[in-house]
């Protein structure tokens, strides 16, 4: 478990492999019903996840930037960084595949952190 959990922190996987194994996980383990977990490790476990999808929600959306436009101002990559809403984050990662410019994509942060 010790090892799964280092290389867990060590690599990112795409999207559609993290789901994948994610999905072969859960069902490993109701395979063989593993033990119980606490409620804590529970709440712990489901904060670990959403706050993964948070980062990684944040990490793609600043690399679309980057690869469609090069360097991201340093204020729209604070921006990002600072959003915690995930449909949020979702939602600015489709913007960031079709928006004009870099500026188009500040004005359209600025709006959704004002709002």
């Amino acid at each position: 478990m010790n090892l799964f959990r280092f290389v867990d922190r060590m690599m990112k996987l795409p999207k559609e492999l993290e789901e994948q194994l994610t999905t072969e996980i859960i069902e490993g383990r109701e395979e063989r019903q593993m033990p119980f977990m606490s409620q804590f490790e529970e709440i712990a476990q489901e904060k670990g996840i959403e706050r993964g999808t948070v980062q990684n929600q944040r990490e793609n959306t600043l690399a679309v930037l980057e690869v469609r436009f090069g360097d991201v101002p340093p204020e729209v990559v604070e921006a990002v960084n600072g959003i915690e809403d995930i449909p949020t984050l979702k939602q600015l990662h489709r913007q960031a595949i079709a928006i004009g410019s870099v500026a188009q994509f500040q004005e359209l942060l600025n709006s959704v952190i004002e709002g």
